[in-house]
This record gives C-alpha cells, structure tokens and sequence, in this order.
C-alpha cells in the first residue's frame, strides 16, 4: 500500500509538473508498462515514456529526428524530453493502431519484413554520424549470447524441474553447437556492413493502422549487421512456419543470409528458449517446446548446410 501511495504521489507530482512547465493538462491516465504511460490531454492522446539518463532519452529523440528528415516516416515522433525528478521523459502523439501485426498470418510476416528492410536502409547511413558512433553501443552476437547461456545454466537446476529431459538436453546440445560452429565464421561476422538495429522485431512492435504499418520501441537500438534483427524474426517466426528451412532458404528477403555460414550457425542457438526461460520460472510452469520434432529436423539441416 505504501508503495502504491508513493507511485501514485509521484504520478501526481509528474503530471502538476507538465500542467505547470509545459501547459499539459492530464485527463485521464492508463499505465502501458512501468515505464509507460498513455495521457489523455486536451492536446490529444500522447505517450510518456520514461528513461533513467539523459542519453537515453535524448538518444531516441535525435534516432527519431534524423530518420524522418531522411523520409523514414514509420516510427513514431518524439515532441520533446523532460527532465523531471532523477528521470527522463519523452512525450510521444500516440499512434491509433488497429492492431499489432501476427506472425500467425503470413500478410503480417510479409509485411513486419518490408518493413524491417527499409528501417535498415534508412537508418544505415545514420551509423557514420558521430552522435551515433559514440552514443551507441556495439552488438556483439556471441557475447551476447554467451551471456545468456551463462545465465541460463545457473538456473539449470530449478529448469531441470521444468522441462522435459529430451527437451533440456535438446536446447543445450543446439547452444553448444553455435559456440562450436560461429567461432570459425566469427571474422565473416565482423566484415558484415552495419546498420542501427532495432534490436526487438517482436509482433507487437509493429503496428497497422488506417495509413500503414509503423515500427515502435527503439530502446535495444544498437550498431550491427542488419542480419542480427533477422536472426530475432525468424526466432519468433519460425514456430509459425513449422521450423521449415524451405522458407527461409526460398523467401527472396532472407535467402542470401542463407548463404552465410556464420548466420547458420546462429540459427542453431536456442534464442527463444534464452529469451523466455525467466517468465517460465517466475510463473512456475512447465516449459514445453512447441513443434519439438519439426525443429530437431531444422536443427540437423542446418548442422548439416554448415558442414
């Protein structure tokens, strides 16, 4: 209760502070996240979103700039950053959705890769602005997921509870097979022309509305090899494809990837199960992999592509 009674204090003394600075008057408030809200305003809907630094903020608010002067309008638009308390706001038009796109219904897959594709082209050339250059930070695939496996096996024990054996010893042999393989290809990585990449293509950060579709949520920006954001879809895609290597190997937007041997290797990393492992414990329920057949024969093309 107490807690409840700070936050709600503090919603308070935010919205007074935007009424009074800014002439924001705040009619109504639904909390989205923690971290955003939507406000009902006499100026229209908007969205606050909170960030803990100034960089942050401000990092979003030049990434959105710069792209809509380069005439990438599909993301929406930062109206300005305030600093209020120990953080940092941005404030946002809120974007009249009909829905988030779903990578169920093949249109949406089509369409969330279009415009995947053309973000990556716009945002490219942005890599060479030194703001970005410094403000930044780099991806690093195997780190990265070295990173998750490490923390992934300090919880092994409460997942053994969880999963079933096959399955268990299924996601550790396809992780260990990416830390095997991507070493030897590690320097083809490297070599790959880098882009600002949006870093969560998950469905729901893609909208379609009356105008179009827009991409949301840049907060995982960083700088890499636009195949990092591809390797993200297809993670999330694949379950609704019944983990065909054909769609990938035939879809005209992702089979020159196919001809990489270092992204075949990460293919083969378990990044759904490194992503949704911690929802899993914290409800206590058991962690099933969908398709379980069809993604073991996935797993054996590839292996044996890369060989």
């Amino acid at each position: 209760m107490m807690n409840k009674q700070r936050r709600d204090d503090g919603w308070h003394r935010l919205f007074l502070f935007l009424e009074k600075e800014y002439g924001i008057k705040v009619q109504k408030c639904t909390v989205i996240k923690p971290h955003v809200f939507l406000i009902e305003t006499s100026g229209g809907k908007k969205v606050l979103k909170k960030y803990r630094t100034f960089l942050e903020a401000s990092r979003q608010q030049m990434l959105f700039r710069l792209l809509k002067t380069e005439g990438f309008l599909a993301m929406p638009s930062i109206e300005g950053v305030i600093a209020f308390s120990d953080d940092y706001w941005t404030i946002q038009p809120y974007i009249q959705a009909h829905r988030s796109l779903d990578y169920r219904i093949e249109k949406d897959r089509e369409d969330s890769l279009i415009l995947l594709r053309t973000y990556h082209a716009f945002s490219q050339p942005l890599v060479r602005h030194p703001f970005f250059q410094t403000m930044v930070p780099r991806y690093f695939l195997y780190e990265k997921r070295l990173e998750r496996y490490r923390q992934f096996l300090h919880m092994l024990p409460a997942l053994q509870r969880l999963m079933k054996k096959e399955e268990l010893s299924f996601v550790l042999s396809c992780a260990n097979a990416f830390f095997t393989y991507f070493p030897s290809y590690r320097s083809a990585f490297f070599t790959e022309q880098t882009t600002m990449i949006h870093g969560d293509v998950a469905s729901h950060n893609f909208l379609r509305t009356e105008t179009g579709s827009y991409l949301i949520d840049y907060d995982l920006l960083a700088i890499a090899p636009p195949a990092v954001d591809y390797l993200q879809y297809i993670s999330r895609v694949m379950p609704h494809v019944q983990w065909s290597v054909a769609f990938l190997t035939q879809h005209p937007m992702l089979r020159t990837f196919m001809e990489k041997p270092w992204f075949l290797a990460a293919l083969l990393f378990p990044a759904d199960v490194m992503r949704e492992w911690r929802i899993v414990m914290e409800r206590n329920v058991p962690f099933t992999i969908s398709h379980f057949d069809n993604r073991k024969r996935f797993v054996q093309k590839i292996m044996n592509m890369i060989r």
